[in-house]
């Protein structure tokens, strides 16, 4: 009696096995090879965007200055009697204009959109400061600046720096406020006690960085959207 012995698989069944196994080994591991090579290059991708926006100028809605240039600074008294200097508000982001309170016109537009501005900024103005430079000593009294901040609800919002004659001078030389953005008014500066018909003052709000240098500009008639836009961009950390 002859035992049958067991045999091994034919060559057909070891293709059969083959082919059901997937296939060999090599291509597996190429085919891994891809599949990680698509993950790296797609986590490249999308930090090498993550840096390019983060880099990215943010875009401003005002006037930039390029480069920014350092902001003049000044010390003078608020309508409260209390000092304020620019060095005093480093670290913020300050909107600086020059009003009056008897101006029939634009300075009441400013005064609204600074208070438009402030309401649209929420929690950010921690980290920003408005700001008014008197152009009429003589006119700008306590009282008339009170009541001009009242009627405008800018109390507790905005600071409204006066001083002599003297004392605001070289302030408005410097940010170049007159009858144009070229040069002082002559009559204004030249006056012992400038009266609101020598007042000539050029509409402009300036936007100081954290490090104390003007970023840009905007007109006398600007949307409260773009001033609380630039605020925002310029006042993150």
């Amino acid at each position: 009696m002859v035992t049958p012995q067991a045999t091994g698989p034919t060559s057909a069944g070891r293709r059969s096995q083959n082919i059901s196994s997937g296939g060999s080994p090599a291509r597996d591991m190429r085919w891994l090879s891809v599949a990680l090579a698509v993950v790296v290059a797609a986590a490249v991708a999308a930090t090498a965007a993550t840096v390019r926006t983060r880099l990215a100028p943010v875009a401003l809605a005002g006037a930039v200055m390029n480069p920014p240039v350092p902001a003049y600074e000044f010390r003078l008294p608020d309508q409260d009697g209390h000092l304020v200097s620019l060095a005093d508000l480093r670290g913020k982001v300050v909107a600086l204009t020059f009003l009056y309170a008897h101006c029939p016109d634009v300075c009441s537009l400013i005064a609204d959109a600074f208070h438009k501005t402030y309401s649209l900024l929420g929690p950010v103005t921690d980290r920003a400061a408005f700001v008014a430079i008197s152009v009429d000593p003589r006119g700008d009294t306590q009282e008339s600046v009170h009541t001009f901040l009242a009627v405008h609800h800018v109390q507790g919002e905005m600071a409204y720096l006066h001083g002599p004659v003297a004392q605001l001078r070289p302030v408005w030389a410097h940010y170049y406020v007159g009858s144009d953005a070229q040069e002082v008014n002559p009559e204004s500066v030249a006056a012992a006690t400038p009266t609101a018909a020598q007042v000539g003052h050029t509409a402009i709000v300036y936007v100081i960085d954290p490090a104390g240098k003007i970023a840009l500009f905007l007109p006398g008639n600007l949307d409260p959207q773009d001033l609380a836009a630039d605020i925002r961009a310029l006042a993150k950390p």
